[in-house]
């Protein structure tokens, strides 16, 4: 099976009387950055949507008036065009990158939203075919032995992953949902090897009794007790007063709300002066231009003045001789020789003393006037020099002036602001993750408070059935474990030589400790390493896969480490996250989504989401209107 990758072209949202808002991707390596609030997890949720998520899009206001998505894509060296309702709904696919929905629904083919294995007229099933993966069969039982068709959302989590699931810190290849973990480890299984599960054969159900009452599973107090007790420790570890843990984070809201306003206006404002300073500066540029054309003119007027004064003095001299001529003594003309009586003064002659004295008063004449001419035109411009260099001389004032306001907008009080800002959101990360610890240990505790039925005796089977194997070789699990490794060292990320994959927990273990146990900020660096490496390992060996990665906000609870900090107090892992990733993409794609600005050297690459209307683009979406009160 070959390693044919989808590649994402562009994403665009329209509606009647609505401007088109389009977002672009090119090959290799994307990189979205800016302030919250502008639509950068709407975009990967989108993304997703239009892949056959089955989730309502998020009703936020910038998206009112927009009612179709279009998704541009490229898969097998043909592109196509994707479309759907923002409202669900069934899926129209066209040929060819188009901009805008064709009124003839002739030229769609719809696909269902729906994956199933009896009608193969869906978008999960295309998808899958596009990249060699369809028609495979998937354990979703061990106990049984059933298996599933398989459907590509059971992909999507894998390529696709939203902000805040990159900071969970459960194994990157499942999604959470217990019932789901045979199924989402055999399309591990099938990623790493190629092998699906069409050759298990399902155990034969015995008949039950008709109409059975469903009884709940009889309930372990003490192993609810021990859970509870768990996350009892987690979650002292995190917060010493959980009972205000929804107050702080609705401070939190508050403080980032205040602080967004501050550094929306600290930005606006270097952006007017910067706008102001470029536009002082192409006026400055002219009139340095200007200054320097003139005096290459009057250089070259200069020059043209010398000419005409040699001219001048060079007709005079022929006048004065002409006259002598006239007034001497008839002789013997020293032109052509004749002798005075033999001189016919009414014919034509080259010597016609008194016709070349008359040609040239009237060429010096000409002359004169071409001169005066000349110095009014070196008046004129050298007056203008004057007024230029006047100008051009304020105009460098103006200029050192918007510097020194860029200067202090740029002072430490923004840089405090935005280190302040990327504090908090960390902040809220770590109480979100307490708040969902409380909820837990809520529900477990009204589980323990239920009365629990007597466990009836279960029959003994005469033979208990084994469960189906899901086998996957300890090399190939040692060679993944190695690619999330060499990820990591890449990355400069400390113990990343000592990686092996922990099957019980179905994740990988770095430097001794578990992926998971770390905190939010490294488990959403593992959690990219991990995604990567499963995208790297199928990539090299011409394996299936969906071909590209989408990570949301894989540094945003990242903060540079304190001296005591895990040992990576040296680790300069941002920037080398970035510079491995440049490479590591090469034709395919790996999208970074991030609030924090990325390294200056790939700031300019990538699109910055500013938050502010006069500034860049401001979101994804434009700026929400608000109406003019009368």
């Amino acid at each position: 099976m070959p390693f044919n990758p989808l590649q994402l072209r562009f994403i665009r949202f329209l509606g009647p009387g609505k401007e088109t808002v389009e977002f672009p991707f090119k090959p290799g390596f994307n990189i979205l950055y800016g302030s919250s609030d502008t639509g950068k997890t709407f975009l990967v949720e989108a993304i997703d949507f239009m892949l056959g998520g089955g989730d309502d899009l998020r009703d936020i206001p910038e998206r009112n008036g927009y009612d179709s998505i279009l998704l541009g894509l490229t898969a097998l060296d043909k592109d196509y065009t994707i479309q759907r309702s923002v409202n669900k709904g069934a899926f129209r696919l066209y040929d060819g990158l188009l901009a805008e929905v064709p009124t003839d629904p002739k030229l769609a083919k719809k696909l269902s939203a729906i994956h199933t294995s009896k009608n193969y007229n869906n978008l999960s099933h295309w998808l899958l075919q596009q990249i060699g993966l369809d028609r495979k069969q998937i354990l979703y039982s061990k106990e049984k032995g059933t298996v599933r068709s398989l459907g590509f959302r059971a992909l999507a989590h894998l390529c696709v992953i939203a902000y805040p699931h990159i900071t969970s810190n459960k194994s990157p290849m499942l999604t959470g949902q217990w019932l789901e973990v045979t199924r989402e480890y055999g399309v591990f299984r099938l990623l790493l090897t190629g092998l699906d599960d069409s050759s298990v054969t399902p155990e034969t159900e015995v008949p039950s009794d008709p109409k059975p009452i469903p009884e709940r599973r009889p309930l372990n107090p003490d192993t609810v007790a021990q859970m509870i007790s768990d996350y009892e420790d987690e979650l002292s570890k995190q917060t010493e007063s959980p009972d205000g843990l929804e107050k702080e984070e609705d401070d939190i809201d508050a403080e980032i709300e205040a602080l967004q306003t501050t550094i929306r206006a600290m930005e606006g404002k270097i952006g007017s002066t910067t706008r102001q300073r470029r536009e002082t500066y192409e006026n400055y540029s002219r009139m340095v231009a200007r200054h320097n054309e003139i005096v290459e003119l009057l250089d070259r007027f200069r020059l043209l003045d010398q000419q005409y004064s040699n001219d001048l003095k060079r007709l005079a001299a022929i006048q004065q001789s002409g006259q002598f001529f006239v007034l001497r003594e008839p002789m013997q003309c020293p032109l052509c020789g004749a002798p005075a009586e033999g001189q016919r003064h009414d014919a034509a002659c080259d010597g016609n003393v008194d016709a070349v004295t008359q040609a040239a008063a009237a060429e010096i004449a000409k002359i004169k006037l071409l001169q005066s001419e000349l110095h009014e035109t070196v008046k004129s411009l050298s007056t203008e020099n004057a007024n230029v260099v006047r100008d051009a001389s304020a105009l460098r004032v103006e200029l050192k002036g918007y510097q020194q306001q860029i200067d202090n907008a740029l002072s430490p009080d923004f840089s405090q602001a935005r280190e302040q800002y990327t504090k908090l959101i960390e902040k809220r990360a770590a109480v979100l993750q307490a708040i969902n610890l409380q909820k837990r240990i809520k529900a477990m505790r009204q589980r323990l408070d239920e009365p629990t039925k007597p466990v009836k005796p279960e029959p003994i089977a005469e033979e208990s059935s084994p469960e189906v194997d899901q086998y996957i070789s300890k090399s190939v699990l040692r060679d993944f474990s190695m690619t999330v490794g060499e990820i990591l060292q890449q990355w400069h990320f400390p113990g990343a030589t000592d990686v092996y994959f922990d099957e019980k927990t179905k994740d990988v273990v770095i430097g001794g400790r578990p992926r998971g146990s770390r905190g939010a900020g490294l488990c959403a660096i593992t959690y990219s390493a991990f995604t990567l490496a499963l995208f790297e390992y199928c990539r090299s060996r011409s394996m299936p896969h969906p071909g590209f990665v989408i990570l949301d906000s894989p540094l945003i609870a990242y903060k540079e480490p304190m001296p005591d900090d895990e040992d990576i107090s040296s680790s300069d892992l941002k920037p080398r996250f970035y510079e491995h990733l440049e490479t590591f993409a090469g034709s395919q794609q790996v999208f970074v989504i991030d609030n924090t600005d990325p390294p200056a050297e790939y700031a300019t690459e990538g699109i910055h989401f500013t938050a502010n209307e006069k500034y860049g683009r401001y979101g994804l979406f434009p700026p929400v209107k608000k109406p003019v009160k009368k």
